[in-house]
């Protein structure tokens, strides 16, 4: 389950490079169903990455309207 876990990261990290995005940190837990009736094992994946956006030339000055304060 291991390798197939990390073979499965390996692949979502390279889609988002792919796309474009800079992967900058990858973490992978594998751990035993928290459902009682259920023995398979499970896996969590969370991956951290960006991406730099040209910026849009409509004549805004540059604050967000979703930024607060």
């Amino acid at each position: 389950m291991n390798d197939d876990a990390l073979d499965e990261q390996r692949e979502l990290v390279s889609l988002l490079e792919d796309a474009g995005w800079d992967v900058t940190e990858a973490e992978i837990s594998v751990y035993e169903s928290p459902w009682e009736d259920d023995d398979s094992p499970e896996a969590t994946v969370t991956l951290t990455a960006r991406k730099l956006f040209e910026e849009d030339d409509d004549g805004d000055d540059g604050v967000s309207e979703f930024r607060t304060g």
